[in-house]
């Protein structure tokens, strides 16, 4: 059995399926615009390089498991709605299910009401970050962390490559 590490690094010269993976996150992201070929050549290489700087992580062009799962975790938050007291829906019942299971009881019924974003600002201030009630981008990408803590990097680069899950 090949174990993860085997998949990384991805660099300039690599190929398959793992490097269509990041041109797809890559992509998503709007770092890269190339074909989606499995190739890892100089255009993927430039958008790894300009992800990383974003990122502010080492801009050596190379997808060792920090820049993967960076890449993943940038890709699950731009997947991510704003929502806030008076929104409805999947997203909600999604921030509420991830509250139940790791922070605190919330009804998960998808309905942002005001026991909701009193759950979210204690998270915020706990976090360190603008303590608004507003679920955006940063508290998003602090709520993934709820769902990938207990998970090791080896599963968590083996869970971004495996076949079908993008």
């Amino acid at each position: 059995m090949t174990t993860t590490t085997s998949i990384l690094p991805l660099k300039e010269g690599s190929s398959g399926y793992p490097v269509t993976v990041i041109q797809e996150f890559l992509k998503t992201l709007k770092f890269y615009s190339g074909a989606i070929d499995g190739i890892f050549g100089p255009q993927t290489k430039a958008a790894v390089i300009k992800f990383q700087q974003n990122q502010k992580l080492t801009a050596d062009g190379i997808v060792g498991p920090k820049t993967a799962i960076a890449l993943d975790n940038a890709v699950w938050v731009s997947q991510r709605k704003t929502i806030q007291e008076g929104s409805k829906g999947d997203e909600v019942q999604m921030l509420q299910e991830l509250f139940n299971n790791y922070y605190k009881d919330v009804n998960a019924d998808g309905n942002f009401g005001p026991k909701t974003k009193a759950v979210v600002i204690d998270f915020q201030k706990a976090r360190g970050l603008k303590a608004d009630g507003i679920v955006g981008p940063a508290t998003w990408a602090s709520l993934y962390t709820l769902v990938t803590h207990d998970i090791s990097q080896e599963e968590r680069i083996e869970q971004i490559f495996s076949e079908g899950a993008c």
